[in-house]
């Protein structure tokens, strides 16, 4: 939930300081500034997501070893739910800010700026769910399956 908010008042920051730069920078340096910005947003989720999957992972094998098959059930599926929201969550400030870099690069007369920094955004989610696939699969081979 920490992360959460943290990431919450990073992406206000981020946005206020993004709203401002772009009232005095070409559209070079728009573009690269949002394609360091989506891509220290994945940085940041993914990180989360290997802390969050290493823990949830001990935790299963733990209740497991315990003898609390259900219990370790029930972990993972709060666990694959909070992953998928997690990275639902990442996907959104992504969307968010190539939406405002590419209607900014669109605006500015730089279309070609704009379908890169597109690519970038769409492998960018793309990653984020090989990410929680990823995360997916080793909560579920914590049951040696």
């Amino acid at each position: 939930m920490r992360f959460l908010f943290a990431c919450s008042a990073a992406l206000g920051l981020m946005m206020m300081v993004t709203t401002t730069v772009f009232a005095h920078t070409s559209p070079e340096d728009i573009a690269a500034r949002c394609v360091g910005n989506v891509n220290g947003v994945v940085e940041r989720c993914q990180s989360a997501a290997a802390d969050e999957t290493a823990e949830c992972v001990q935790k299963i094998r733990r209740l497991l070893a315990d003898g609390q098959e259900r219990a370790a059930r029930d972990a993972a599926r709060e666990c694959i739910r909070s992953a998928t929201t997690r990275t639902e969550n990442c996907a959104n400030r992504v969307n968010r800010i190539c939406n405002a870099c590419i209607d900014k690069l669109v605006s500015m007369g730089a279309p070609q700026l704009a379908r890169r920094v597109n690519n970038v955004c769409e492998d960018a989610i793309s990653d984020l769910r090989t990410t929680l696939q990823r995360e997916k699969n080793a909560i579920g081979n914590a049951f040696g399956g």
